[in-house]
């Protein structure tokens, strides 16, 4: 078997995706190697494999672009919750029978492709295009603490009402949860348990990626997020009070005032 190529390309579509949602979206004739609550590996043939993850992401090794963009599209339209284009990562598989596997600056050296090789891949991949879903959803967020912020700043006053504050709130902590769900970083994937070689080829990918730094990255701004948001529903509740307090306090002086005019 001579040295080849193979384009991956990684697709993150929505934060989540149930996998059996997925998995009528590929070909009747592929072959479904793994089907799990998380993952489904699916072989088309020995160099054309495709992996759904449940954080939303569908990674192509060597499939041709009909197939992949048939498949990405079914699954583009069934996210009605989040109408947006998929972000796009793209990487090689370069196939070197009889060579260690490695990692590179724009590639992974396999001696060849198997279940398990195609599974750590995707998944290294996968993170890092979903990482990349989570930056753009958090940057939206940070250009609404901004603008709150900056209004906060000139009026001297709150803008926003609780309720709107609340929803941010909200979204940057289902923000932080679906990063934690995404990246798994507490734990190696299983696959790589028993296999040296595999466990240190996924932590290389996982270091050509900076999956690590920009989790810190994105988990400093997520906090920062909250804290934020937290202290402006604060001030929100604050001055809800006073006025409570005001309206309470001018309920007694007409009350005062009623019984004074009746004497």
């Amino acid at each position: 078997m001579v040295a080849q190529t193979l384009a991956v390309e990684a697709f993150a579509v929505a934060s989540t995706t149930p996998v059996r949602q997925v998995e009528p979206y590929f070909a009747a004739g592929a072959e479904r190697l793994k089907v799990s609550k998380t993952t489904l590996v699916v072989r088309y043939s020995d160099e054309a494999w495709a992996v759904a993850h449940d954080f939303g992401v569908l990674v192509f090794i060597g499939v041709d672009a009909a197939e992949r963009d048939r498949v990405t599209q079914q699954l583009v339209a069934s996210c009605e919750a989040e109408p947006r284009p998929p972000l796009l990562e793209t990487f090689l598989v370069e196939i070197v029978p009889g060579q260690p596997p490695r990692a590179r600056f724009d590639r992974v050296v396999l001696p060849q492709l198997d279940m398990r090789s195609v599974e750590l891949v995707a998944l290294a991949v996968g993170q890092s295009v979903g990482m990349e879903y989570y930056e753009d959803n958090v940057d939206v967020l940070v250009s609404q603490l901004e603008r709150a912020s900056r209004h906060l700043a000139e009026d001297g006053k709150l803008r926003d009402r609780n309720r709107e504050l609340l929803r941010l709130v909200g979204r940057g902590m289902t923000t932080r949860t679906q990063v934690v769900h995404t990246l798994a970083l507490l734990d190696a994937p299983a696959l790589a348990w028993d296999d040296e070689a595999l466990d240190r080829l996924y932590r290389d990918l996982r270091a050509s990626f900076a999956i690590e730094d920009r989790y810190r990255a994105l988990d400093q701004k997520l906090s920062m997020i909250q804290d934020n948001l937290e202290l402006m529903v604060d001030l929100a509740q604050h001055k809800r009070s006073v006025l409570l307090e005001v309206a309470v306090i001018g309920l007694i002086a007409a009350e005062i005032l009623l019984a004074f005019v009746r004497h």
